[in-house]
């Protein structure tokens, strides 16, 4: 995977919770390549085990998912994991958000399971994890949940010109041009941030593989069309 301003920043905060055995928390909004950052780390890792975090609040369901992770049985995972210099990154944890505060099983599970292992825990999140773990009646139950972390992460919503350009290089050189379609198109409201951008990139490379021409400012347009509804991309 290229390397951008933030997949060097998710790194960074992946190093330091496996290098310190702490917990950290990486918080940003949908399509900012949280999960794609997070899970091209892991995969370099002997030790890291990436989660899907289940639809559940339940202490049996995030204990079986990580246990699945590691390659062991929930009866074992405690064993397992301790004096291991191990990682669980934890994606979508605000599906772990109870109702109520007395049922916030999954998450106080998890914040055992550091204290006795040792285990760093690394939680991928929108803000509204953090929100809801701090207000909503959660946040006096959650006080050591909350209290275990030592580095976070968070990502602002503003796409910079720089981190365009890093998306831009492995594919053309970044010209004003460029630079200025990457801009607009990744800080356009809703439509899905840096992750959009990546999306376009890759279809509009397709294209113009498949009709050995030239990467260009017109396939990426053509590819946006696409994307919005609007077009096709070229076939000729």
């Amino acid at each position: 995977m290229y390397q951008t301003i933030l997949t060097k920043a998710i790194n960074e905060t992946l190093d330091y919770a496996i290098n310190r055995q702490a917990c950290v928390l990486i918080q940003g909004r949908t399509g900012r390549g949280k999960t794609v950052a997070a899970t091209a780390w892991a995969s370099r890792k002997k030790d890291a085990y990436y989660i899907d975090c289940p639809v559940s609040t339940g202490t049996a369901d995030i204990a079986a998912a990580v246990a699945s992770a590691v390659g062991t049985a929930p009866a074992t995972l405690e064993a397992f994991l301790t004096g291991h210099r191990a990682i669980i990154i934890l994606d979508e944890c605000a599906r772990l958000i109870p109702s109520r505060a007395g049922r916030a099983r999954a998450l106080e599970y998890l914040r055992r399971l550091h204290d006795r292992t040792g285990v760093a825990l690394a939680f991928i999140a929108t803000d509204y994890f953090m929100r809801e773990c701090s207000h909503s009646g959660l946040g006096e139950y959650l006080e050591q949940f909350i209290g275990r972390f030592r580095d976070k992460l968070i990502i602002p919503d503003f796409i910079s010109r720089e981190e365009c350009a890093d998306i831009l290089r492995p594919y053309m050189e970044p010209t004003d041009e460029l630079l200025d379609f990457a801009f607009k198109t990744a800080n356009d409201k809703g439509r899905g941030g840096a992750r959009r951008l990546w999306w376009l990139l890759q279809d509009a490379s397709a294209a113009a593989v498949k009709m050995h021409k030239t990467l260009d400012l017109t396939f990426l347009r053509s590819a946006l069309a696409d994307y919005e509804g609007r077009d096709r991309l070229p076939t000729r």
